[in-house]
């Protein structure tokens, strides 16, 4: 991976896919990563620049965002992070396609004919072995492929998901449970060719439709979850678990946001020394007041501890952002981490992850909007079903769909007060859209990830500063 890093970013990606006009995925490929980075930004702050505070450009460098990337949209934005050109991709969705005696893993062209994608150069050398390697245990166990146009067949799709160890989780989309022991019969033609297979699930997909993945999954060999290292976090991923697909810019990602979240929890408790100066002292000087009172006014609470700082992530997923923000138990920190997720087995994942590495984190399988809405506007509490009313966020992080927050989450976190907001992207127009919804919110710094290279669209992460109301 540093050696694909460090290859020129003018360097043009080769696929003879695409020269043969096989696959068009990669829109952008003939278009060099700075050109294209350059274009994407410039179209990007256009949407963000209505909404952001200008005047914070010059306080940048103590927020944590790294050198300013020259824009003509103003200096809040960070430098892009950048993307190795290929072999980035750390999931393989293919298509399967053929029939059991030669099997096709890729794309259907517009005849419906399979076009073999197993060599595609977006992928990593240990899922370029596994896609070799199954044809061969699909034919051994005679599992026919699913043909769209006679609606008949078994596999769908096969997911390759690659750790940046090397380790791999294998999954075939099935219409029924009716290959999964034939699959497990001769399953050693897959982890006996590919040594750094970990899992092997079959996702079970009954109805015709364009909807990836069935509700469930039956388990074939194994272990039940892959660890891939992101950022500084060994993220526990189970089968039907969300994780981004870069894993060299998801990383930057969330070591973004852990230094953003550090900066809101400094500039928190330097407020509240202000309030402590100005509410513990009499003006002329004297005693202190009373310690409950003195606590009361200046964010710490009695008995001279400091007052907690809580952090909300929704859309959580498997907890890359909360466990980044989340501190070990031994420091007895003040700053409490809440992860919400809609997934009980992406939670399940987070939990256990955050057991492994001892961090202070707690995790809540919800709905974000229904999560959020417990706390009233702006009440300080949200509904636990598991124990006490929990604290309103003192910083909000949130990793939407590409659907945005919607109109009535975006309402809830306009009304509520939180101080600071984090907010990562996958759709800069929803972004916009949300953020006119958030009209209490200013953008104080952004930075552009190039998590899908070779193409338009971008994943966008912003600082966000309440600044009325």
């Amino acid at each position: 991976m540093n050696e694909l890093l460090s290859v020129p970013q003018r360097t043009l990606l080769a696929c003879a896919h695409f020269d043969a006009h096989e696959c068009r995925s990669c829109t952008l490929l003939p278009v060099a990563t700075e050109d294209r980075l350059t274009r994407v930004q410039a179209e990007v702050a256009a949407l963000l620049d209505p909404y952001a505070d200008v005047r914070s450009a010059d306080r940048t460098a103590a927020s944590g965002t790294p050198a300013v990337h020259a824009t003509a949209s103003g200096s809040y934005w960070g430098a892009p992070v950048r993307s190795p050109l290929a072999g980035f991709r750390n999931k393989a969705k293919m298509v399967v396609s053929g029939t059991a005696e030669a099997p096709v893993l890729g794309i259907l062209d517009e005849d419906g004919a399979g076009v073999d994608l197993s060599d595609c150069p977006l992928y990593p050398a240990p899922v370029h072995a596994a896609l070799a390697a199954l044809p061969g245990l699909i034919r051994r166990a005679q599992v026919p492929p699913y043909s769209v146009s006679r609606r008949r067949g078994q596999l769908k799709h096969v997911l390759v998901t690659a750790s940046d160890a090397g380790e791999l989780m294998v999954r075939f989309v099935l219409r029924d449970a009716t290959p999964v022991a034939r699959i497990r019969e001769h399953i050693g033609l897959l982890t006996e060719a590919v040594p750094g297979v970990r899992v092997v699930t079959a996702n079970l997909q009954p109805e015709h439709s364009a909807v990836l993945e069935g509700p469930e999954e039956v388990h074939i060999w194994g272990e039940d979850a892959l660890t891939v290292r992101q950022g500084r976090i060994p993220l526990r991923v189970r089968p039907q678990s969300f994780l981004q697909t870069n894993t060299a810019v998801a990383s930057q990602l969330y070591v973004q946001a852990a230094e953003w979240a550090d900066a809101a929890e400094a500039a928190f408790r330097a407020e509240a020394a202000v309030r402590a100066d100005d509410d513990g002292f009499p003006a002329g000087g004297g005693e202190l007041r009373t310690e409950s009172d003195r606590a009361e006014g200046s964010g710490l609470r009695a008995g001279g501890d400091e007052e907690e700082f809580v952090v909300w992530d929704l859309f959580c997923g498997v907890g890359g952002f909360a466990l980044h923000c989340a501190r070990p138990r031994e420091e007895h920190s003040s700053r409490r981490v809440i992860g919400v997720e809609v997934s009980a087995e992406a939670i399940a994942s987070a939990q256990a992850t955050a057991a492994q590495l001892g961090l202070e984190a707690e995790f809540h399988a919800a709905d974000a909007t229904t999560f959020a809405s417990g706390a009233g506007t702006g009440a300080g509490t949200a509904a636990s079903a598991s124990g006490p009313p929990l604290p309103r966020p003192d910083l909000l992080i949130v990793n939407p769909p590409r659907r945005g927050l919607g109109r009535g989450l975006a309402e809830w976190v306009q009304d509520s007060g939180i101080r600071e907001v984090i907010y990562s992207s996958c759709s800069p127009r929803t972004l916009a859209r949300d953020l006119a919804s958030m009209p209490a919110y200013r953008v104080t710094a952004a930075r552009l990830l190039d998590m899908f290279p070779h193409t338009a669209h971008s994943e966008v992460v912003v600082r966000l500063r309440r600044t009325a109301g």
